[in-house]
């Protein structure tokens, strides 16, 4: 049995790092994107004018837009031609989405994880998130995406500065399966939870978010404005790590799942049919080509 080397790097040192790593050069494009989500008074235009400003991730918007999986009737050359034909709503996740898979590319592959696995893991995640704010919360449908597509930012951010030690971890959760936190918590002394809310505090997220990000495993521990919230990531997470997960681990008691789900009051065969739809826009993104890792 392989046992994964305990860490030295404590959390605080772990977001030191974050800062002068290449995971940092997300930050200005993130946080902007997510004020502008979170702020009710912004129009188009605004969202616009921040893309312009960023010609490289407008020219990957134009590639998404472009794409089988949005399936324009004619070939979209600007942002504007890309509003009409995909929707604001949906231009406001592309914009989130592009700039999130920079993180995502290269990393050997080790026992069944990859960056790659994250990423597929992370978007299934955000479109069931959605899917379910969506029926129950439609006015934060956006914020459900982002938190469920950056719900596992800390996974990303062990992998890439930690990876040695992430690295021996994952190995020791394939020969002795348990969930990741606690493996987490062994060898790091914190969890990819506790990464990720660190670093949306520090990057001044959205409080939501923040909460969203740092509870998805144990949403009881959210505010109690939030929780609900956190709930619902939650379940998208536990959902769709049956269908898209990234790691060697037994899933958390099903009996919490039941009752997050009670909490929210969403119908089981609603959730199931979403769970369906969702499966089935990932086969479509994945065989259109968007959304590509960087």
């Amino acid at each position: 049995m392989s046992t994964a080397k305990k860490s030295a790097v404590s959390l605080a040192g772990l977001l030191e790092l974050v800062e002068t790593s290449t995971i940092a050069s997300i930050k200005g494009t993130v946080g902007g994107i997510l004020t502008l989500i979170s702020d009710p008074a912004a129009t188009s235009a605004d969202f616009i004018q921040f893309i312009q400003l960023d010609p490289p991730l407008a020219a990957k918007i134009l590639r998404v837009t472009n794409s089988s999986y949005y399936a324009p009737t004619q070939t979209i050359s600007d942002i504007h031609q890309a509003l009409i034909w995909i929707g604001f709503d949906t231009l406001k996740e592309i914009i989130l989405t592009q700039k999130m898979s920079e993180l995502y590319g290269g990393g050997a592959p080790v026992d069944g994880y990859s960056r790659l696995l994250l990423w597929r893991h992370s978007l299934a995640v955000a479109l069931l998130a959605k899917a379910i704010y969506s029926r129950e919360f439609s006015e934060k449908a956006n914020s459900a995406y982002a938190a469920g597509l950056m719900h596992d930012i800390g996974v990303i951010v062990e992998d890439q500065l930690l990876h040695q030690e992430f690295a021996q971890l994952v190995q020791t959760l394939g020969n002795t399966p348990q969930v990741l936190s606690v493996g987490e918590i062994a060898v790091f002394g914190f969890d990819h939870g506790m990464v990720g809310k660190g670093l949306a505090e520090n990057w001044n997220f959205p409080p939501e978010l923040t909460e969203g990000i740092g509870f998805h495993h144990n949403p009881d521990g959210a505010r109690e404005e939030h929780r609900l919230f956190a709930k619902t990531i939650f379940i998208a997470d536990y959902l769709m790590s049956e269908h898209y997960g990234y790691v060697t681990m037994p899933p958390p008691d099903r009996e919490i799942l039941e009752r997050h789900v009670k909490d929210i009051g969403l119908p089981w065969d609603v959730l199931q049919a979403s769970v369906e739809q969702v499966r089935e826009d990932m086969e479509k993104i994945e065989q259109g080509g968007a959304y590509q890792v960087a």
